[in-house]
């Protein structure tokens, strides 16, 4: 019985046999060489699609350009850091009737970077497309300008200060006297610029990789309230104001005023009755009185006042000076030039002009010489929070217990409740995650500092919970996750994070290599990284709108030490000149 299935089987092979060879020899060429040809082609076409269907799914596509330039093969975390670099350098300018006004950056603008998006849309490659021979040499993903996203309530302070800024008053016109003849001067009209026309060019111009932007805004035309047109009916009041002689005596100077002079203080104001009349140009009589001080008075002295770690030590005392007081000229020139009330000689009183005061501040290579220096710096826009793990273990703090916008710092907290479900078995670094996996998200959120893993983390989490969870890990409750603003820490907490992450009391294990990692593998590292002497330094940064944060692991050659440094107004090159400051008050 098994002969004759055994039988039956090869019987069946040798006929599917001899089907297969009738069918190959009736679709494939007579001819050897063109036979050949085919084979070559179908193994041309495998390959391809097998490449294609291998291409990985985190590397930029062959053909594809950022900013004009190749990036093919290249990793989604290297393309997103590429263009947060690119944000951070990125300013914006604002043409005004042909004319630049105001050099701005686009963070202060509460512009943020979509890196991650951008990363994405030059490695998108859909499955689908893969099993299309060649498809990968018709992909051309191109990208030339930056993926922004506004936070509204930034965008509206900012634009609402620009405003002010960039609008200007119209100027009314006055009189003039030239060669002995008096003429009308001009009005200057002024422009108003909106806040919702900066907002609506701001949230629709498309930014390119170029350090600059120029946005262009049409203002609103105001024109001045009194017109050059309104010089006839005021003429003769000019005429009659400059034909009264004027002498201004100060202290033992005398200085007689000429018609030229007295016809810049006039311009046209406005009568009860809404007529045309002459008023005095309050800056511009200002600008003659001070030539005046310069004559009649003498300037203020200095006062050098010594301190050493925050106490005065010693002090030299300027002299004071003498300046014409204003007030004491303003309303008798008014009224004698407009009304012909009082006499033409005035005598200026004379005022005190106190010394300038100024601080030489020396900080001593001591504990209390570090604490003054970061005391001192606070009083500008600066948090910060410092301790020596070795040596002397001297500590610091400034403001370190206010809680202030975190930037990308929170992601420290993150990473460790990552940690703590990786732990549980919650989650594994393999599981998909986006369009990745779990320890591809981690780089992004840790080395390129890209959001959209971040904020998946969040939203999994929960923002209250990891509230609870840092709380109960002993932070306070200046970190939170929950403000409407955006999420707050500390510095302290931030510091204390990176105490424990040093000394492995807060994580340990590969885990704590492999953040080490990232803290040291990123590409921000303008910092403390450059102004310190370490060459090891770990640090984690923070940069939305107008805040620019670094807290850091230094493994300083003289002792390793852990210092954050929160700012707000401020830059890297700011951070980087007090690491400088700091490091040669704590190793001399």
């Amino acid at each position: 019985m098994t002969n004759k299935r055994a039988r039956a089987a090869a019987s069946s092979a040798k006929r599917l046999h001899k089907k297969v060879k009738q069918t190959y020899r009736s679709v494939m060429p007579e001819q050897k060489r063109h036979r050949m040809l085919v084979w070559a082609a179908f193994f041309v076409v495998a390959a391809i699609l097998a490449v294609q269907i291998l291409y990985p799914l985190d590397r930029a596509l062959p053909l594809a350009r950022m900013n004009g330039c190749w990036v093919g093969w290249q990793s989604e975390t290297d393309l997103a850091n590429q263009a947060t670099l690119v944000f951070q350098r990125s300013k914006i300018k604002f043409i005004i009737g042909g004319k630049p006004s105001g050099i701005y950056t686009l963070s202060e603008a509460g512009a943020d970077i979509k890196a991650e998006e951008m990363a994405s849309r030059l490695a998108n490659y859909p499955f689908w497309l893969r099993l299309v021979p060649f498809s990968i040499f018709w992909q051309l993903p191109n990208v030339q300008t930056l993926d922004l996203a506004f936070a509204l309530p930034t965008l509206e302070v900012f634009a609402q200060k620009t405003s002010s800024q960039l609008s200007r008053p119209p100027i009314n016109a006055g009189v003039a006297f030239k060669d002995g003849q008096l003429t009308a001067v001009n009005d200057v009209p002024g422009h108003l610029v909106s806040a919702q026309a900066i907002k609506n060019v701001l949230q629709t111009t498309k930014y390119s990789f170029a350090g600059m932007t120029e946005l262009r805004i049409d203002a609103k035309l105001q024109e001045a309230s009194r017109r050059s047109t309104a010089f006839a009916s005021v003429r003769n009041q000019a005429e009659q104001a400059l034909a009264r002689p004027l002498t201004i005596r100060a202290a033992d100077q005398t200085f007689a005023v000429s018609n030229a002079e007295k016809a810049s203080w006039l311009e046209f104001g406005e009568t009860t009755e809404g007529g045309t009349t002459l008023a005095i140009n309050r800056q511009k009589l200002q600008s003659s009185i001070d030539n005046w001080s310069k004559a009649a008075g003498h300037p203020a002295g200095q006062t050098n006042i010594n301190i050493e770690n925050g106490r005065e030590v010693s002090r030299t005392t300027g002299e004071k000076g003498s300046q014409i007081d204003a007030a004491s000229i303003v309303q008798p020139v008014t009224d004698y030039l407009l009304r012909g009330q009082g006499g033409g000689v005035i005598l200026a009183a004379m005022t005190d002009l106190e010394p300038s005061v100024i601080y030489n501040n020396r900080y001593t290579p001591t504990e209390d010489g570090l604490r003054a220096y970061v005391r001192d710096k606070a009083r500008n826009g600066a948090w910060f929070s410092i301790r020596q793990l070795g040596g002397s273990g001297w500590s610091a703090d400034a403001d370190a217990e206010e809680s202030v916008v975190s930037a990308s710092t929170y992601k420290l907290f993150v990473a460790k409740r990552l940690f703590d479900e990786i732990n549980a078995g919650g989650i594994s670094w393999s599981d998909p995650m986006l369009d990745t996996t779990v320890s591809g998200c981690f780089d992004r959120m840790t080395i390129a500092s890209t959001n959209p893993c971040a904020v998946a983390w969040l939203d999994r989490f929960g923002r209250q919970n990891l509230n609870d969870f840092v709380y109960r890990l002993g932070f306070s409750r200046a970190v939170t996750f929950t403000h409407a603003q955006a999420t707050h820490v500390s510095a302290g907490d931030l510091t204390k994070f990176m105490v424990g992450l040093e000394t492995g009391s807060l994580i340990g294990g590969a885990q704590r290599e492999r953040l080490l990692y990232s803290l040291s593998h990123h590409p921000y590292r303008y910092g403390i990284p450059t102004g310190s002497q370490a060459r090891e330094v770990y640090d984690k940064v923070g940069f939305l709108w107008n805040y620019v944060h670094d807290t850091a692991i230094v493994r300083h050659p003289r002792g390793t030490y852990v210092m954050t440094i929160m700012t707000q107004g401020k830059s890297y090159a700011a951070i980087a000149a007090m690491t400088r400051d700091i490091e040669r008050i704590m190793y001399p």
